[in-house]
């Protein structure tokens, strides 16, 4: 596999190299472009992190490093996913990272990415382009953050000069629990917050 050379490196280093150059309608084109680029095909991603998004010359963002994808297929009308789970703790989703232990220790279930968690994982992307921060950076050692997502907390609500109200509504609902009462949100919703959040802006 062959990969353009993108000069601006992966999101993490480029967010804290334009911390104080970023103007807001940068950040959320470089939200809007990501979210497009995620829904365009029907592929999960299942390890999307501050270090899988490059950005190129014009500030636009890609997704890199495919090795735990799931392409989705319809064989005889049922979907065939295979992978396996994993990922970068501050961006995965709690349904991944397999934190109860299995009823049956002879036979744990498998876990899967799904376009769900990459949900789970664009709302953690949304977050630290618009703050320029990674997710729960105030913990500092990793399980400090295991320990808070196994317990449900979700990352702190930024200042309203950094994030929205409406903004910080559609992360919390990226956030939300898989088997919750209310869904994260799906692809078409995604693309039309991100598109009016563009408009709004400009």
């Amino acid at each position: 596999m062959v990969c353009p050379w993108l000069e601006n490196g992966s999101l993490t280093p480029y967010l804290e190299r334009r911390r104080d150059t970023l103007k807001p309608v940068e950040r959320l084109v470089l939200v809007s472009i990501f979210l497009l680029l995620m829904h365009s095909q029907s592929i999960v991603h299942g390890d999307l992190s501050g270090s899988n998004v490059l950005i190129d010359a014009n500030g636009r963002a890609c997704i890199s490093d495919f090795g735990l994808s799931i392409v989705l297929t319809k064989l005889g009308g049922s979907t065939y996913a295979s992978s396996h789970a994993g990922g970068t703790l501050r961006w995965t989703a709690p349904e991944l990272l397999d934190t109860q232990v299995p009823e049956d220790e002879d036979n744990p279930l498998d876990v899967f990415p799904t376009l769900q968690s990459d949900v789970y994982s664009f709302g953690s992307i949304m977050l630290q382009v618009l703050t320029g921060k990674i997710p729960y950076h105030y913990y500092v050692r990793e399980p400090q953050v295991l320990s808070a997502i196994s317990k449900g907390m979700i990352p702190k609500r930024p200042g309203r000069e950094l994030v929205t109200d409406r903004q910080w509504t559609f992360m919390q609902r990226c956030w939300m629990p898989v088997d919750g009462n209310e869904s994260r949100p799906g692809g078409d919703e995604i693309v039309q917050f991100s598109r009016q959040e563009v408009v709004e802006i400009e």
